[in-house]
């Protein structure tokens, strides 16, 4: 068979080896563009965030197999034109007990919030100056504070553990879950988290259903002291309402390892409105999708993802 790892050169040495035995593999990042001219040639593709494989590419894909993502959020795949094609969709999504030990992305989400609350780039900025103006830095406390979690799922439970490590209050809102799986916390709906809440961490999927659920109308039942912590999805978040509230100071700040339209920035990422915001302001930190990018988190799931390949194709 030939696999198109769209990974690149970066991909884990153990995974590379697994591939290797499904046939010849091409480690290539083509450009969106080029994408449905050079499909046609391959029985499986390993992708990552980055490259949509929409409709447009799967029409060329006339001997795809499978395709392999180790994410959980499926949005750069049109995974029901997939099915219809009879292309298998291989992901993370379900995978529980393997996603209980990958925790990057709970930890970047509590890292992005105590930069926000702390300023710690802006004073890491001054320092780098030779400044040392400490007064300019008097950031807030967590201790105390009300988290409120949207989604208790993997990350919600870890983003939960930690608030009650930092002492803090714990709600959370999620339809699909009836009794806490983390002791301590409580389920509210989410108008009452919203208006409860200090900070707010968004732990959702990104679906017709979440998109722009946080928008204006969300904003203005928060606290103008609160703060949103994404590490989701940026399409979960209208990005204008989202520019208008910080603006305003209908909420004290946001922070983000995700934007909306971020698929597209291989085409092109420049005079973003919100990163053109964050440059001159203190309530606002925006960092490439990093969540799950540590060294430990990329080995072991692109070992578990080349792995559920090699089974998928046994079973055949």
């Amino acid at each position: 068979m030939k696999v198109l790892n769209t990974i690149g050169e970066v991909y884990t040495k153990e995974a590379r080896s697994i591939l290797d035995s499904l046939g010849e593999v091409d480690y290539q990042i083509p450009a969106q563009e080029a994408l449905a001219g050079v499909i046609e040639a391959y029985d499986i593709a390993v992708v990552g965030l980055g490259l949509m494989f929409d409709r447009a590419v799967l029409e060329r894909a006339k001997n795809l197999k499978v395709i392999a993502t180790a994410t959980t959020g499926l949005d750069h795949l049109d995974v029901a034109y997939a099915k219809e094609r009879g292309i298998e969709v291989l992901s993370l999504r379900g995978e529980n007990e393997f996603l209980d030990t990958i925790t990057g992305t709970a930890e970047l989400a509590w890292g992005l919030l105590i930069d926000l609350v702390r300023f710690t780039p802006w004073a890491f900025d001054d320092v780098k100056e030779y400044r040392w103006e400490r007064e300019k830095f008097r950031g807030r406390n967590l201790y105390g504070k009300t988290l409120g979690i949207v989604g208790m799922g993997r990350l919600g439970k870890w983003m939960a553990r930690y608030g009650l490590a930092f002492g803090m209050r714990v709600l959370y809102a999620d339809p699909n879950v009836a009794e806490s799986p983390v002791s301590g916390c409580r389920k509210v709906p989410l108008d009452e988290l919203l208006r409860e809440s200090d900070v707010v961490s968004i732990h959702v999927h990104l679906s017709p259903e979440t998109e722009n659920m946080f928008g204006a109308e969300a904003f203005a039942r928060m606290k103008k002291s609160a703060y949103v912590v994404n590490t989701a999805r940026g399409g979960i978040v209208d990005e204008n309402a989202l520019l208008r509230a910080l603006t305003a100071g209908t909420i004290a700040g946001y922070a983000a390892d995700v934007l909306a339209d971020e698929t597209s920035f291989n085409r092109g990422f420049a005079e973003h409105p919100l990163v053109e915001y964050a440059k001159t302001h203190r309530n606002c930190i925006i960092v490439p999708h990093i969540g799950g990018m540590t060294v430990e988190s990329r080995e072991r799931t692109d070992v578990f993802i080349a792995e559920k390949v090699r089974r998928f194709f046994k079973k055949k």
